[in-house]
This record gives C-alpha cells, sequence and structure tokens, in this order.
C-alpha cells in the first residue's frame, strides 16, 4: 500500500513537471501570445476607431485625395464602387490603399488614399476602412486588431463626383478668415445645397495658428465634414495665419496636393483655377516669427512656377481663368507681404488673362474693379461673415454674396 501510494505521488510530480514545460516552452514558441495578453489586459483603454473624416480634397478629372485619421496606427484604404444602383455588398469592391513609394503604410494615424485612373465628371460611391495596428516587428510579424470603417448600410455610402474634363461650366464657394469659429461655419454654410457645386474654397486664416492635430480639426475641418467634406471636395489656399504655429509644417500633410505645394493650378474642363500662396504679411525679419519666416525667396519660387504655368497649354487654352489668394493686390501702400507680391505674381497675373481673384485677408467686403495699367483684373474681397457661390456657364461668371440673412451683393463677369 506505501509502494503504490509512493508511485501515485512520484507520477503526479513527473506530470506536474512535464507540464510546467510544456507552458514555459509554448511562451517561448510563440511570443504574440505575450503580446495578445498584453493588449487584452489594456483593454480598458479607449476603442480602436475612427476619430476625424474622411474629407475630399485635391479634386481632378480623373481623381480625388480622402483623408481621415484613427486614434492609434492603422493599415487603411478605400473601396471605391460605381453609382450604378448596385448595393455596395453586391461584389466585392476594388481596395485602395494609403501608400507610400509602393509600400502599405501602417505606422500612422492620419490616412491619405489617392484614388486615380477615373472617370470624368463620373459619380463614385466609396468608404474607408482602418485595421488597427497591435505590433509590427517586421513585414511577417504584424499583429492586427479590429477593423473600423464607414457605414454603406443606413445611409449608404459615401459619394463624389470627379471634375469635368469639357465644356466651361463649374459652381463652387468661398469662405475666409473664420479664424477658428467653428460655430460661423455652422451658421454661415447652413443655406449652401452642396449638391450642387463642385468644391468648396477655404481661401485662407481658417484659424489663427496651428498647434496641434486637434486644433485645426476642432476649428474647422469636422464642422465642415460634418456639413459637406465627405462628398463635396475642399481647396484650401493658405492664408498667413496658416504659416504660424509649431504645426503648421503638417498642415500640408492635411490638405495633400499633387505636387505637396501650397500653391496649384488645375483645371475644370475649359476653366482654370490658379490657387496661389500668399505666404506672411511682415518681413521676414519681423520679431513675430522667431528667425523662421523665409517668405520672401518663397514667393519668389512661386512666381518663376506661375511663369512656367501661364505658358502652358491646358492654362493657354483655357477660356475662363480664375485665381485664389488670401491677400488681395490691389493697395499700392500696404504691409511688405502684398508689396511682395504686387512685385513679384502681380505682373505675371496681368498678362495672364485672369478674369477675376478671390481675396479675404482685411475682414471687410470690397469689389474692385481693374485699374488701368495697374492691375488688369477684378478683385473681390471676401469678409468672414459671408460666403461666396460663384457659377460659370456660357462664358459668364455670375458671383453672389451671401450673409446669414441672405443674399447681400451680386457681379456678373462677361
Amino acid at each position: 500500500m506505501i509502494t503504490y501510494r509512493k508511485t501515485l505521488v512520484n507520477t503526479l510530480l513527473i506530470c506536474l513537471f512535464n507540464l510546467s514545460i510544456i507552458q514555459v516552452n509554448t511562451a517561448a514558441i510563440n511570443p504574440k501570445e505575450k503580446a495578445t495578453d498584453k493588449n487584452t489586459a489594456t483593454s480598458g483603454q479607449e476603442k480602436f476607431q475612427i476619430t476625424h473624416g474622411p474629407y475630399l480634397c485635391n479634386p481632378s478629372q480623373d481623381g480625388v485625395s480622402i483623408v481621415w485619421t484613427t486614434n492609434r496606427p492603422a493599415l487603411s484604404w478605400v473601396e471605391i464602387a460605381p453609382d450604378d444602383g448596385s448595393h455596395f455588398y453586391a461584389q466585392e469592391r476594388e481596395m485602395v490603399y494609403a501608400t507610400e513609394a509602393g509600400r502599405k503604410l501602417v505606422n500612422k494615424t492620419l490616412h491619405q488614399v489617392r484614388l486615380e485612373n477615373l472617370q470624368p465628371g463620373t459619380t463614385y460611391r466609396y468608404r474607408i476602412v482602418s485595421k488597427e495596428v497591435l505590433e509590427w516587428k517586421s513585414n511577417s510579424n504584424i499583429l492586427y486588431g479590429i477593423t473600423a470603417s464607414t457605414s454603406v448600410n443606413k445611409k449608404g455610402a459615401y459619394t463624389f463626383r470627379t471634375l469635368k474634363d469639357q465644356g466651361d461650366e463649374v459652381t463652387f464657394a468661398i469662405i475666409n478668415d473664420i479664424h477658428g469659429k467653428a460655430a460661423s461655419i455652422k451658421k454661415l454654410c447652413q443655406p449652401i445645397d452642396f449638391e450642387k457645386i463642385d468644391m468648396l474654397f477655404l481661401n485662407g486664416d481658417m484659424t489663427s495658428h496651428i498647434n496641434s492635430e486637434k486644433q485645426i480639426f476642432a476649428e474647422y475641418i469636422d464642422t465642415l465634414v460634418s456639413l459637406c467634406a465627405s462628398e463635396t471636395p475642399l481647396v484650401l489656399a493658405r492664408g498667413n495665419h496658416e504659416t504660424r504655429g509649431e504645426f503648421a509644417d503638417e498642415l500640408i500633410n492635411y490638405f495633400p496636393t499633387k505636387d505637396g505645394k501650397f500653391y496649384q493650378s488645375f483645371n475644370v474642363g475649359d476653366i482654370n483655377f490658379l490657387v496661389l500662396d500668399c505666404g506672411e504679411d511682415k518681413p521676414d525679419s519681423d520679431i513675430e516669427y522667431s528667425g523662421l519666416a523665409d517668405y520672401d525667396a518663397y514667393r519668389e519660387k512661386e512666381a518663376r512656377w506661375l511663369k512656367t504655368v501661364i505658358q502652358s497649354e491646358p492654362f493657354l487654352q483655357s477660356k475662363k481663368k480664375i485665381a485664389i489668394l488670401h491677400i488681395p493686390l490691389v493697395w499700392k501702400t500696404y504691409w511688405h507681404g502684398m508689396l511682395h507680391l504686387r512685385q513679384t505674381l502681380l505682373p505675371l497675373l496681368n498678362e495672364s488673362g485672369v478674369q477675376i481673384m478671390f481675396s479675404g485677408h482685411t475682414h471687410s467686403y470690397n469689389y474692385l474693379p481693374p485699374v488701368k495699367g495697374e492691375i488688369n483684373f477684378p478683385t473681390l474681397i471676401n469678409d468672414e461673415e459671408n460666403y461666396v457661390l460663384c457659377k460659370v456657364k456660357d462664358g459668364k461668371i455670375k458671383i453672389e454674396i451671401y450673409g446669414v440673412n441672405g443674399l447681400l451683393h451680386s457681379h456678373l463677369i462677361e
């Protein structure tokens, strides 16, 4: 009996010892288990989710850029479908990933997907998708978490329309000088029927300075997303205040452009848009810039670019030419930024055949006709309490300025 008990005890001890070896070896062979346990232990943290967006920017005749953010790094893509009446889930849709130089990005919380090779003047449906990255050790060892996406069921997928490659018709709106007052955007833009416009221009000073990502979303992008920006593209013309703040250098990543520059040129059919960048309004040496400003050289570089653009075939063949520039060029005596813009950009614009320039900056509405021998085109200066609605059709540029109480001014350029 005693011998039997000893044998039983020894057998149990051997089993327990072998089990401990198996557990240790399993942990060594499969290090992901440890990572999974760690993530489970921190499951009390905020759920992985899409935090801002999506919004559209950089529209073209064959594409658009879609931007959004998540609260943690993710692998992200856009699923795109034609607007043909079929259910979004009727078949597997094309997936376009956030990539850089041929590599899918998995370490970012700001996601940009460029859709290309689309048909001009065509409506498409889309949804955004992000898959959380829990751990990334190598290309062959990435641990993913949950997936977040926009819905295609209740309200249907988001839609957008590419710009036209023919004709002389386009409708757009402009706001400017908001200086972070998101509530005023909502009140001002509520009456706009965004389904009838091709894009919304943000003509500078949407904020007073840029110190964080959180700030630019809270002060205007989130509000614009709630109003229109998931389906109506935004086009940013940088103002002098967008150059200020420790996060200002990151702004281009939130409004990507074809060439990675704030100034750009693009066409909607036979209509050309010159979106120009004013830089700062004071001399580069001003103490307010802490030695960081180099805008004289920047504007000279922009002028060299503009000279090339206005000599290009797409620009020369355009029937209407519209310029967007935050700081107006209409006064001889003003701060340094305006004077330098008059020296660098105005001579080129005068010879370009531009029919109208839209500006802001002064916080006061004004419509100034051409001045013979000085400025060859009219300038409309919008203020922060109005929005501009402009429709180009049949060779005419119809401009209406609205405040919260309705139509205030109108102009017709033929």
